[in-house]
């Protein structure tokens, strides 16, 4: 085995290069914070500051030769890019995830802004709508046109309002005729950051197979907007 010492001239080169990449990698670190780093960010640096700390010291005594070393550290770099990229953009690349999701799961919403949601239609050009009622999620078809909210006696019974002791003494007209509803007050409707409390409703005695979100919720809101596909609700 050759124990032949390395050459200074090779300590030298190596010493230099990785003192490149830590000034690369400081002079980042400044950057990204023009006001200089408080507390909370050197709190937040220190295990980055370790584990650089302990690359340093791995690479000095490193027997690679200096090309491999290189190649190694230029990976390390567009790693650690590609995390300070990733972590600098963290609150964009999560409005770019939800409004994804939004398009995928059209029920699902998007914040777009403090206190407005926006939903996509579905292949049938309706708006469904996941809330949240009396602390257990429902999914709701948008209706304007309807006055009230009609719960389907399945919901009704999930969020806790016992059939028996329902009263369907108010008549109203639907799209397949006439039937009966049992008046509820729901405690708390919320959808994305839009709640309202004490909301009237109706549990539909007939066969619904979907409940519907009507104007008790919705004229609650600030505004309630409808362009093309896209339904907007705003506080």
């Amino acid at each position: 085995m050759d124990k032949r010492p390395r050459k200074p001239g090779s300590w030298t080169l190596r010493l230099a290069l990785i003192a490149i990449v830590v000034a690369t990698i400081l002079g980042w670190a400044a950057s990204m914070a023009p006001g200089g780093l408080d507390s909370w960010d050197v709190a937040n640096g220190l295990p980055l500051a370790i584990i650089l700390l302990l690359m340093v010291m791995r690479l000095s005594v490193s027997t690679q030769p200096l090309g491999r070393m290189a190649k190694h550290l230029s990976v390390f770099l567009a790693l650690g890019a590609v995390l300070v990229i990733g972590y600098s953009y963290r609150d964009d690349l999560g409005t770019i995830f939800g409004r994804t999701m939004g398009t995928v799961v059209p029920g699902r919403g998007t914040q777009i802004a403090p206190g407005t949601m926006r939903f996509q239609a579905d292949n049938g050009g309706q708006f469904v709508v996941n809330a949240t009622v009396n602390g257990k999620g429902v999914r709701f078809l948008v209706d304007t046109g309807a006055s009230g909210i009609a719960l389907s006696r399945r919901d009704a019974e999930r969020l806790g309002f016992d059939d028996s002791k329902l009263n369907y003494d108010t008549p109203f007209s639907t799209a397949n005729g006439m039937t009966r509803g049992a008046r509820i007050t729901l405690d708390a409707l919320q959808v994305g950051p839009l709640t309202a409390h004490g909301v009237h409703a109706w549990v539909n005695e007939g066969d619904l197979n979907q409940s519907l979100l009507g104007m008790s919720y919705l004229s609650t809101l600030g505004r309630v907007e409808i362009k093309g596909d896209t339904l907007t609700l705003e506080r």
